[in-house]
């Protein structure tokens, strides 16, 4: 995948627009982007409007109220591992927030939301007007696939539009944080950030590209037979490459 992005990197330096649709295969894909600059929005697939589970896109509205809270200090706060053994093998350590969402750690979000708690955590995700605002079912995993909290691929873009102008109801610090660990490669002038998130048949990579003085936000959701982020991602990148 690194590979992919550097190949993205050296393609997209002299990209101005967006000219073909996305290759999405198999799967009923969605992609809407936003030019910060001249507000054109462009959209493929019939899902831009469609609200489902954000998954683990969530983590980016997640940190920054973890910080509001002072749920953890700052970014590199560690939180020890339970012990128990989860899916994945790099889940199983401790974390802290820069390490876990980069390989969208459940269980340490999970922690970071019984620490902010119910109440806290509805106030602040309806403040941030977040989708539909609904963090009714289960604070661990309203979010989640089966969750009560639902978002479109149009309100991501939004949602990552006022994270970009620093316009969400939070500090300039927490909105900093969100953004720097979300970041994933800077080079030549071209900055490149994102979240993937998957569950319940939905994979999703949201994020934005900043190339001197032009941002464009972006959300690719796809779903179908083994749809799931790490698949959005690839299909993204493809895009956006090209």
């Amino acid at each position: 995948m690194r590979r992919v992005i550097r190949t993205f990197f050296i393609l997209w330096i002299s990209i101005s627009a967006f000219a073909s649709e996305p290759d999405f295969g198999k799967f009923d894909g969605t992609a809407v982007i936003v030019d910060l600059n001249t507000s054109t929005k462009t959209i493929y697939g019939k899902h831009a409007d469609e609200r489902v589970n954000p998954c683990s896109t969530f983590k980016i509205l997640n940190s920054m109220i973890a910080l509001e809270c002072g749920a953890v200090r700052d970014e590199n706060e560690t939180i020890s591992w339970d012990g128990v053994v989860r899916e994945y093998p790099f889940w199983n350590r401790n974390h802290s927030m820069r390490s876990a969402i980069g390989v969208s750690t459940v269980w340490f979000y999970q922690e970071l939301a019984r620490r902010i708690g119910e109440k806290k955590m509805g106030e602040i995700v309806r403040a941030a007007e977040y989708g539909n605002m609904d963090t009714s079912k289960s604070l661990t995993d309203f979010w989640l696939g089966g969750g009560s909290l639902k978002i479109s691929p149009i309100e991501q873009t939004g949602f990552l539009a006022k994270l970009v102008h620093n316009q969400l109801p939070f500090s300039l610090r927490s909105q900093s944080v969100a953004k720097e660990i979300i970041r994933l490669d800077k080079r030549d002038g071209v900055t490149l950030s994102g979240k993937t998130g998957s569950c319940g048949g939905i994979g999703w990579f949201v994020g934005f590209i900043e190339r001197y003085d032009d941002t464009q936000v972006f959300a690719f959701q796809i779903r179908g037979n083994g749809a799931n982020g790490a698949e959005a991602k690839k299909i993204a990148l493809e895009y956006l490459k090209n």
